[in-house]
């Protein structure tokens, strides 16, 4: 079965719960050529005038500042991307593929975006909200807020779980969209260099890039600290970069969508968004109840609800609500809610070997250990190791859940649920 996720942070396609394309939606226009995803975020800094970023959120027929080959507007580049990511995933043609959109979506560009696939030659079986999607694999009962972050908004969509899942309404936040927060982000270290070394890389495209790329690359990476360094005329400067660095410069925006969730209430976070520094801390220090989702939660939604994605005669209709697959589990039982695998780098580990196979000396290593009682999995740090969960530090037996994030000095481990087809 094949997924394709439309967050133009990074959009995904993915065959059962393997992905097989993960990159931005961001173009950079050329007279001969366009390039998209990672090849352009290389090159957007470099080419700013030539670089698209809005064309997924706009998804209309409006022209652009600047033209190619081929493309005049904005529904050009969403078809030409798409031919792009059916090339380089070797989707082949007609093929049947669910398809997640942000709830901002509105009838409009959905239609436009039927009828883009179909020129390319992509069948898009079932067309779902991708907030409703996504919570459908988290066991939360009662109303809740889904919040995800696109490249120029973030999105909190209403939501209310009884055995399903529906969607009552959604707003936007422009302040806490990822270009936004990455502009912040990368200023910040810019001005760290300019304190350190006396040199300031904005000034200069290339060293800009540079900026820009390892800034994207570490912020993905979750480290608390990492190193930036920029090389120009021979020479080569670094500066040491926390987190808390680029947690602080956001601030402010944070502050902003605080405001604008309100009192406090229980939040689920995408994969995307809890990876922006600082944000899981702030929400929980105002008192909301923060839950992460696992990077594949879309694909294992899309595969638990395989059987009504079918495209019906009547058409491609836009699914709102969504059976949750924690009904798939026997009344009163709470075995659904649990994770089901360690996710270490590229490997999934089944958590019961992960459990079963825990010794003295790979406990040392991890410097925390993994138990199941009659609550839950939970996570047992030792005392000589610092260990973090959704990066706040534990120092006693916690209890854990699908999408949280154990971190020790060097290694992230994240449990996630995989469901079964069938």
């Amino acid at each position: 079965m094949w997924s394709l996720e439309l967050n133009d942070t990074e959009i995904s396609l993915a065959q059962d719960l393997d992905i097989v394309y993960r990159q931005p939606g961001v173009a950079v226009v050329f007279e001969d050529r366009v390039a998209f995803g990672d090849d352009a975020f290389e090159q957007a800094r470099l080419h700013p005038r030539q670089t698209q970023t809005h064309y997924w959120q706009r998804l209309n027929a409006e022209p652009i500042t600047v033209s190619g080959r081929a493309i005049n507007n904005h529904a050009d580049l969403v078809y030409q991307h798409l031919l792009e990511i059916k090339r380089l995933s070797k989707l082949p043609d007609n093929e049947p593929v669910f398809v997640a959109v942000p709830s901002n979506t509105d009838p409009e560009q959905l239609s436009l975006l039927l009828g883009i696939a179909n020129e390319a030659s992509i069948q898009i079986s079932t067309l779902a909200d991708l907030a409703v999607a996504t919570a459908s694999t988290v066991a939360i009962p009662g109303r809740c807020t889904f919040l995800d972050n696109g490249f120029h908004r973030s999105v909190l969509t209403r939501l209310e779980t009884n055995g399903s899942v529906t969607r009552t309404s959604y707003s936007e936040m422009p302040e806490t969209g990822f270009q936004s927060l990455i502009e912040g982000w990368v200023d910040a270290v810019a001005d760290l260099f300019v304190q350190e070394t006396r040199f300031d890389p904005l000034r200069i495209a290339e060293t800009e890039q540079q900026v820009f790329n390892q800034v994207l690359k570490n912020v993905a990476s979750c480290e608390d600290e990492f190193l930036v360094d920029v090389s120009h005329a021979g020479q080569s400067r670094r500066v040491t970069v926390n987190r808390s660095l680029l947690a602080t410069k956001s601030r402010q925006r944070f502050d902003a969508l605080l405001l604008q969730i309100g009192d406090p209430m229980t939040i689920v976070l995408s994969h995307r968004i809890a990876r922006v520094p600082g944000l899981t801390e702030v929400l929980r220090e105002a008192g909301h109840e923060t839950h992460l989702t696992e990077p594949l939660a879309i694909f294992s939604a899309a595969i638990a609800h395989e059987n009504d994605s079918a495209q019906s005669e009547s058409g491609v209709t836009f699914i709102t609500q969504f059976a949750s697959t924690d009904c798939q589990n026997e009344p009163g039982s709470d075995r659904g809610r649990r994770p089901t695998h360690v996710l270490h780098g590229t490997e999934a580990i089944s958590l019961s070997d992960f459990v079963s196979d825990q010794n003295q000396s790979s406990n040392d290593v991890r410097g925390f250990r993994i138990e199941l009682d009659e609550s839950g999995y939970r996570v047992l740090p030792n005392a000589e190791t610092e260990i973090k969960i959704n990066d706040v530090a534990i120092d006693s037996s916690t209890g854990v859940g699908p999408g949280d994030v154990i971190r020790n000095d060097s290694e992230e481990f994240q449990l996630i649920r995989v469901i079964q087809r069938g």
